[in-house]
């Protein structure tokens, strides 16, 4: 997914409440520990971190940052924190609600 899909979509969210950004794959949720730039293949790559996540106003201020820098270019989640050479590509976002905590969640393929 693009970097303007992406920002799209969690504004979407945003409008519906939602707080705080999760990456999901299949049943197993993952918060993003950091986000790599690489100027040179024109990608970004979100780290998947067993950590708190990251607030959807702070992420949304990291894409225009990145947009500014790079364009509108794709953005791959990496398997875990340590290696960033096995990307997943984002298909979706959706809103989820449980009990108080609204959140999105990225899936991943």
């Amino acid at each position: 997914m693009k970097i303007l899909t992406l920002k799209q979509k969690l504004e979407k969210g945003k409008s519906l409440g939602g707080e705080v950004i999760y990456i999901k794959e299949d049943s197993a949720l993952y918060g993003i520990n950091c986000v790599y730039e690489d100027q040179e293949a024109k990608s970004v790559t979100l780290l998947r971190s067993k950590e708190e996540s990251i607030k959807v106003n702070d992420f949304l201020q990291v894409l225009e940052k990145l947009y500014a820098s790079i364009g509108d270019t794709e953005i791959f989640v990496g398997n875990n924190e340590y290696v960033r050479d096995e990307q997943r590509e984002i298909k979706s976002v959706e809103f989820a609600q449980y009990e108080l905590l609204k959140m999105l969640f990225i899936n991943i393929e």
